[in-house]
């Protein structure tokens, strides 16, 4: 596109340096959320609910790796389904919570006043 010039020398047409330095932060914020995002297999969270009776781990991608129950908690089929149901909410709560606090941490680096 071919610059233009307004009668006070200013440009009318392409980029200016403020849009250049705009897209060159908004294609680095992007970078480090993929890499973030890539990371969370990595990050363990785990729950342990019932006073230890349930303890389920998983992964800030919210991939379960294991689930291990008391077993004396076989005899009560509905209190472990009631205690697997809260685990399993705590568990997504603390996975979220983890999720944004890794992608708070790349924001407030990046953009100016944490925006």
């Amino acid at each position: 596109m071919k610059k233009l010039k307004s009668f006070g020398g200013k440009n009318l047409g392409g980029k200016s340096k403020q849009m250049n330095q705009i897209q060159k932060l908004q294609e680095e914020v992007q970078r480090k959320m993929q890499e973030i995002e890539a990371n969370f297999s990595n990050i363990e969270v785990q729950v342990s609910v019932g006073g230890g009776a349930i303890l389920i781990k998983a992964t800030a991608d919210r991939k379960i790796k294991d689930i291990e129950i008391d077993e004396d908690l076989f005899e009560d089929k509905e209190m472990l389904k009631d205690l697997l149901i809260a685990g399993m909410d705590e568990l997504l709560e603390k996975i979220e919570e983890k999720r944004e606090e890794e992608l708070s941490k790349v924001t407030q680096s990046l953009l100016p006043f944490g925006m």
